[in-house]
């Protein structure tokens, strides 16, 4: 293993072909591989390590695995550790890995603030500082998470060793001047964002449960368990996600994310993406997006809206790939948790780079 931030993961392509060659007929692949073996529902019933990254404030985290460069995965709206539960255990047979509940989701504690990428950005740089896991890591951001782990990139980018983005959010600016379809996205928008704001006051007044009718459709759907773990994860998720600090949070993401504050039509989390991003020079990235009417289990014909969207989304994947010297694009049909429809893919990404950070650096 190399050492010294200079060093650390500068292997050159041509030391790396059969990696990549690797990864190239991931890609290529139209139909799923054999799943990997799940982590057992036991691990999400209850905090891992509790670490803390503020004065009285600590977030539950899950590691497993040893070795360096430690792989630290974010999850995406209103999802934790269990987001990464096909994938981590893979990853973890490799190097360590890493997965958290950001602030007031499941373990971790709660906190009264805007849930803003920033706010994730710096409870992830005190994570990563107080529970030790090195100097340099390997990001791997889903959705919501994959926009939390590249504004961690363009600020902390010394600590970081690589990046996989799976089917990131991309923030776009909803304004009438600058948004196709801007009354309709808007109108669903504004629709989506009153129905979470209702589960919110819903919480407030205790008024979810667990079991039974979910009438406002607030907690995850796990569908009839025949697994009795099954079952008790099941209950367990659903009765922290009637949590008010869970549902305001859930929420407020969702706002930051694509609520425009000005006449442009940034939203919070957008205006700090584009003030932060640079380029990433020779930074290992992979950014996977979801060919999402491709996958198997879409069905029904899209919307020339709904292509459009995919296009525009795609190319916005593709500009972000292109923001470092060594970064690769893979489009892969499948909806947007490609970690659990295609944890193949995500899990060959990651891999490679893990062998581009080991690699000694080529002459």
């Amino acid at each position: 293993m190399l050492s010294g931030d200079k060093e650390f993961c500068m292997t050159r392509f041509r030391s790396v072909l059969t990696v990549v060659s690797i990864l190239s007929s991931l890609i290529a692949t139209t139909a799923p591989a054999a799943p990997p073996e799940s982590l057992p529902a036991s691990a999400y019933t209850h905090p891992q390590e509790l670490v803390v990254v503020a004065p009285g404030r600590r977030l539950n985290v899950y590691c497993l695995g040893e070795g360096s460069p430690t792989v630290l995965f974010d999850a995406g709206l209103g999802d934790g550790t269990m987001g990464w539960r096909a994938v981590q255990g893979e990853i973890a047979k490799t190097t360590r890995a890493c997965t958290y509940d950001r602030a007031n989701y499941f373990f971790s504690d709660t906190v009264d603030r805007r849930a803003t990428a920033q706010a994730a950005v710096e409870d992830m740089l005190a994570l990563i500082d107080h529970a030790k896991l090195g100097d340099r890591v390997i990001l791997v951001g889903h959705s919501r998470g994959g926009l939390n782990v590249r504004l961690f990139t363009y600020e902390h980018a010394n600590r970081v060793a690589g990046l996989v983005l799976v089917d990131p959010t991309v923030t776009e600016k909803l304004s009438s001047a600058a948004t196709a379809y801007y009354v309709h996205k808007y109108e669903n928008y504004l629709a989506r964002g009153q129905q979470l704001e209702n589960c919110w006051h819903a919480a407030q007044q205790h008024a979810l449960q667990p079991e039974g009718a979910d009438s406002l459709k607030c907690l995850d759907d796990f569908g009839a368990q025949q697994d009795p773990n099954e079952r008790v994860l099941a209950h367990t998720i659903r009765t922290m996600e009637t949590q008010p600090a869970y549902q305001a949070t859930l929420f407020s993401e969702r706002q930051n994310l694509f609520y425009p504050i000005d006449n442009d039509g940034d939203s919070i989390d957008g205006r700090s993406i584009a003030l932060a991003e640079h380029s990433l020079g020779d930074l290992p990235l992979v950014v996977i997006s979801a060919d999402w009417f491709k996958s198997i289990t879409f069905k029904g014909t899209p919307t020339v809206e709904q292509r459009e969207f995919l296009s525009w989304n795609s190319e916005q994947m593709r500009h972000i790939a292109d923001e470092s010297t060594r970064g690769q694009f893979i489009k892969v049909p499948s909806r947007h948790y490609v970690q659990k429809e295609r944890p193949d893919v995500v899990i060959g990404a990651i891999e490679h780079l893990i062998h581009l950070c080991r690699v000694p650096a080529y002459p």
